[in-house]
């Protein structure tokens, strides 16, 4: 079983990553001509996809262990990993970073709204997570 959730888990977070360049990347091609790519690397919104499908991984592996009610696990997983997303999302908006600078001068123009543009990035993990855990893990009852 922890090797489905860790499968999963992984799965979430590439994908998410996926996701997550794809976003960054609009703002290079749309008319702000924005590229944060500079700071956003692909190591770095691995990583915070990472975070969070390796916490979500870990997280319904030990509730699996505790609870033997499926919707429970579910509910106390979904809860627990939104009120983190949004806890890890206010943190980056309410970031500032007086030493922020950007070769792009469109980037740099904007650099204001840089952490704003990134609150959405934990949300992609767990979105991909609950896209990808069906595939992996099944439910222990039957109806």
């Amino acid at each position: 079983m922890f090797r489905n959730s860790l499968i999963t888990g992984v799965t979430a977070s590439l994908f998410g990553t996926i996701v997550s360049v794809a976003y960054i990347s609009i703002f290079k091609y749309s008319a702000l001509e924005a590229d944060f790519s500079e700071h956003a690397t692909i190591p770095y919104l691995l990583g915070i996809n990472a975070l969070f499908g390796m916490l979500n991984c870990l997280l319904y592996f030990g509730m699996i262990k505790l609870f033997k009610n499926d919707n429970l696990i579910d509910f106390i997983n979904g809860f627990l990993l939104s009120a983190s997303v949004i806890a890890f999302s206010l943190s980056l908006m309410f970031k500032v970073d007086a030493n922020l600078t950007f070769k792009n001068e469109n980037a740099e123009l904007f650099k204001d709204y840089f952490f704003f543009i990134l609150a959405p990035v934990p949300f992609f993990s767990v979105l991909s997570w609950f896209t990808f855990k069906p595939l992996f893990l099944k439910n222990k009852s039957n109806f």
